[in-house]
């Protein structure tokens, strides 16, 4: 099939033990759900993609419909521009442009998709862009081009430059998922582009990546209509093979399927799912988000299997950790902030 184109327990016990049992035994109250609250709905412009937390703790998102890397108060929910002038999404695709960004030292990187002539807009450049002081980008690596010349060795594609869709930093240097051509390109500190590991077309759609020291960890979304079964967490080894570390268990009867990014921040792995995919299985549906309210935030279990802690998201594309809050961007251009899950 075709490829798709993250001690007051303690006190109120004592407190409880303390006061004298009068009429019914008072019910057990349910643990409160998670706080959502809405940091930005109007920052994006009604389009959100990729994000990250800049070496100011600042929370930055790629507006792709403007071309431009924006800076999100993780407080207030103010946004400032950074950066301007990258290629923007071609109307009406849905996909593409501005798609992710990542931080190596004070300086930004952007990774750009689906912004070629092979995708039937203007033909500018797909890559990775370096923010200068001035507020400018210039080209740090061409993808693109790069793709085009290096096919993958399955013939299961027809977008040559490919659908590039995150990016982490590694060793230095940047790896990016490719989700149309099945693989995890690497991007050394220079700019040199290399594949680090490839994927069957029926195989896996790679999708996010978490990197936590040495360790890579990505999320394969597997082809349409994504299955809840092919919903998985890899570790990927530095010499491109790999083992899956989280997934639904075998007793999951749901339909959460369209897994997008993992996360992780000094405690347990956390995965995003953008929810129930719903629509024919077509070539021409690939690339398409979820069915609205479906998006999910799961932790990954000690036996290795997705448990949800926060439910009904609306199309989430995105997510960053930072401790016990989560920043979730959504593809209806919503910023959330996200406490007690």
């Amino acid at each position: 099939m075709t490829r798709w184109r993250t001690t007051l327990v303690t006190l109120a016990l004592a407190v409880a033990c303390a006061l004298p049992i009068t009429g019914a035994q008072a019910r057990p109250q349910a643990p409160p759900g998670p706080d959502v609250t809405v940091l930005s709905s109007k920052a994006l412009g009604g389009l959100g993609s990729g994000s990250t937390i800049g070496p100011d703790g600042a929370l930055y998102v790629t507006h792709s419909l403007g071309g431009k890397l924006l800076r999100i108060d993780p407080d207030t929910g103010a946004a400032t521009v950074v950066g301007r002038g990258l290629p923007t999404q071609i109307p009406g695709f849905g996909v593409g442009g501005p798609m992710d960004v990542s931080f190596i030292g004070d300086v930004a990187y952007v990774l750009v998709s689906v912004a070629g002539a092979d995708a039937g807009g203007p033909d500018d450049l797909m890559g990775i862009y370096r923010l200068r002081k001035n507020g400018a980008f210039s080209v740090f690596a061409d993808l693109g081009t790069w793709s085009r010349n290096h096919p993958p060795s399955d013939p299961d594609w027809f977008v040559g430059q490919g659908v590039q869709y995150s990016m982490d930093v590694w060793r230095g240097g940047f790896l990016v998922t490719d989700a149309h051509l099945g693989r995890v390109i690497r991007v050394n500190r220079n700019g040199r582009i290399s594949e680090l590991v490839g994927f069957g077309s029926t195989d896996a759609v790679p999708l996010g990546l978490e990197v936590v020291g040495d360790r890579i960890f990505l999320t394969l979304a597997g082809p349409i209509p994504h299955l809840p079964i092919t919903a998985k967490i890899r570790e990927v080894r530095p010499d491109g093979t790999s083992k899956v570390v989280a997934r639904w268990g075998a007793g999951y009867r749901g339909n959460r399927g369209l897994i997008l990014d993992a996360e992780q921040d000094g405690g347990p792995m956390y995965g995003l799912l953008q929810g129930y995919w719903n629509l024919e299985p077509t070539p021409a549906n690939e690339g398409f988000p979820a069915k609205h309210r479906t998006g999910e935030i799961v932790v990954v279990r000690a036996d290795g299997t997705f448990r949800t802690v926060v439910r009904k998201l609306d199309q989430p594309t995105s997510m960053e950790l930072v401790g016990d809050v989560a920043y979730v961007v959504t593809y209806t251009g919503t910023i959330l902030r996200i406490e007690g899950f």
